[in-house]
């Protein structure tokens, strides 16, 4: 096999690798949301039930009122967490998909040095500039790959953050309107009385 033959195979197996590695992890994101939408629907069928036999046993409308506000409120509080838990699958994954692409770009930025100095060595006189042209244009390249990069995290860090003080917004808003509900309630009781 001669030298050319034997990096073509290399190569062709690099690439294999890369998009097997790709796959793989964008496979354990989506069986990650596969498992929490379905630990999602079991919880939300058991909480269905449930709400349904303590609909039955109240015996009053005010304490039916009364649990429908308190489960209302906790039904938000669900959809923040699982908002919250759709977001971090999405960002994880996101952050080992990159992982994958830089170690490949790393790879194949490696192997273009590697052709280039190869290419100088055995060049004819006078290619010092195609040489120099190339060497720049690797580096230029280098330069961008690490700018994207930084650009990418910095976005997911920002979104993560919006994401975090939305969710502590609207949790603080629902601990109060919490508090509305059991205070109504109480007075509801008490006028009753």
């Amino acid at each position: 096999m001669s030298d050319f033959q034997g990096q073509a195979v290399t190569a062709q197996q690099a690439n294999l690798d890369f998009f097997f590695g790709l796959a793989s992890k964008m496979l354990e994101g989506e069986e990650k949301l596969v498992r929490l939408n379905l630990d999602t629907a079991r919880t939300t069928l058991a909480d269905w039930h449930q709400r349904e036999q303590d609909g039955l046993a109240k015996k009053d409308r005010q304490e039916v009122t009364g649990l429908q506000d308190a489960l209302a409120l906790h039904s938000a509080e669900k959809v923040l967490k699982y908002e919250r838990q759709v977001a971090e699958i999405a960002s994880t994954t996101q952050t080992q998909l990159a992982e994958v692409v830089n170690a490949r770009y790393q790879e194949v930025s490696r192997q273009v040095q590697s052709f280039i100095e190869n290419f100088a060595q055995s060049a004819p006189v006078g290619s010092e500039a195609t040489i120099a042209f190339l060497k720049q244009a690797i580096t230029l390249a280098d330069t961008t790959q690490e700018s994207v990069q930084k650009a990418t995290k910095q976005a997911v860090e920002v979104a993560q953050s919006n994401l975090d003080a939305a969710t502590k917004a609207a949790s603080e808003v629902t601990e109060a309107a919490d508090e509305v509900v059991d205070k109504a309630a109480k007075a509801a009781k008490a006028a009753k009385q």
